[in-house]
């Protein structure tokens, strides 16, 4: 296999048909948000060497004692794609005109009414990762 037909498979991977992930309803988002334990390094390299050692890929120490480089390898990139989440990731939220809906009170006294407001709904935004 040629480096190109290797860089054209790699390409299709991506081109596949990506559908959108489900909207949740927003106080269901609001609720269940801090419950989910966030990531964790240690547990997403626990969980892809089980799969690994379900297929027989060694995962501990080679038989010579030294370390398995293949371990080493997945545990970095592990590492990186958390920190490039966490360090590097923007994530932007726009609320469609009226998606906030305020409830205030004041009195006018021949003059400009200021009112403070609270929020009433849960809004939706589309958020776009950047």
């Amino acid at each position: 296999m040629s480096i190109k037909e290797i860089s054209n498979a790699i390409k299709n991977l991506f081109k596949g048909n990506k559908t959108p992930a489900q909207t949740l309803p927003a106080p269901l988002v609001s609720i269940c948000g801090g419950i989910k334990p966030g990531l964790s390094t240690i547990t997403s390299v626990g969980n892809i060497a089980k799969v690994l050692n379900k297929h027989n890929i060694p995962t501990g120490p080679l038989p010579d004692g030294t370390e398995n480089k293949n371990m080493v390898l997945i545990t970095a990139m592990v590492d990186e794609i958390y920190r490039a989440i966490r360090q590097d990731a923007r994530f932007q939220t726009s609320f469609a005109p009226g998606a906030i809906t305020t409830v205030s009170m004041g009195a006018n006294g021949g003059g400009p009414v200021v009112t403070q407001g609270i929020n009433i709904n849960f809004p939706t935004g589309e958020t776009q990762g950047l």
